[in-house]
């Protein structure tokens, strides 16, 4: 086996944490206020330990001090567009198994300063998941400017699947704005990553990679920025020569361009761009 192909072996395994595009990321970004803002949002919540309360038979775990990579954990952001806002994703855990979880999650824009809560959104079912477990939530705050004085921010929803024969790893982009007084979700579950392939788990096999940019556009449609979605994808062949060695074949990158228009309503996504979340 090439090194090259050992090499894409640990990237389609790690694919789904490691996206090609480029965005604002940091977490948990809670400056050690987590349980304070679970007190504030759910006045109704129990402690349970010294990382956890409970809520409604729901599960919600603070961020660990090691900043550990737990997708089930309360992640936290200052919105740089915004900078007297926090941006706080909480997931909402029940049933957990080895053949999957349940859960919903909550997204909630509090003010800085005081933890007030200013909109909340409730996302059914957002955090269940089955063979491919999501493996990571993360705030992206880059600027998604949607009118003049209109910015929207993102959530990415890391996943990834368990078997070695067909490696899969999705990086799902969502879109948020307050328009009204409330938080309204405006694009869901664009896939900005995908990474998979089926092989041999020795040599032969095909490996398939996507990854799309988001830019907003001048043009506009019902009030807000058309979107410019910039594909990158390739495709790679490993097989056994006939000496024995394992040699690949890498057919791209092709690119390629599309556009977003919002209806009114939201951003439709065709169906090949979505998400699994």
């Amino acid at each position: 086996m090439t090194l090259q192909i050992a090499i894409l072996r640990c990237l389609l395994v790690s694919a789904a944490f490691l996206s090609g595009t480029q965005f604002a990321f940091a977490e948990d970004g809670c400056g050690g206020q987590a349980a304070a803002i679970i007190q504030r949002a759910y006045p109704d919540a129990v402690k349970t330990s010294e990382t956890g309360f409970s809520f409604n038979n729901l599960a919600i775990t603070l961020p660990a001090e090691s900043a550990s990579d737990d997708p089930h954990a309360m992640i936290c952001r200052i919105w740089p567009a915004h900078p007297e806002v926090m941006l706080v994703a909480v997931p909402l855990i029940g049933a957990q198994s080895n053949d999957g979880n349940e859960g919903d999650l909550e997204l909630l824009v509090l003010d800085a300063a005081s933890l007030d809560v200013r909109q909340r959104l409730y996302l059914a079912g957002r955090m269940a998941d089955d063979a491919v477990r999501i493996t990571k939530i993360a705030f992206d705050t880059a600027r998604y400017r949607l009118a003049r004085q209109q910015m929207a921010f993102g959530l990415r929803i890391f996943q990834h699947g368990s078997s070695g024969l067909n490696p899969f790893g999705e990086v799902g982009l969502s879109l948020y704005t307050i328009a009204n007084g409330k938080l309204v979700s405006v694009l869901a579950g664009i896939t900005v990553s995908d990474n998979h392939g089926e092989w041999d788990t020795n040599c032969a096999g095909t490996f398939d990679e996507t990854s799309r940019t988001l830019s907003m556009q001048s043009t506009a449609h019902n009030g807000y920025a058309d979107i410019l979605v910039s594909e990158t994808s390739s495709t790679t062949v490993a097989s056994v020569a006939a000496n024995g060695e394992c040699v690949e074949k890498r057919d791209g990158p092709k690119e390629s361009t599309m556009r977003l228009t919002y209806n009114g309503r939201e951003y439709a996504v065709p169906d090949d761009l979505k998400s699994l979340d």
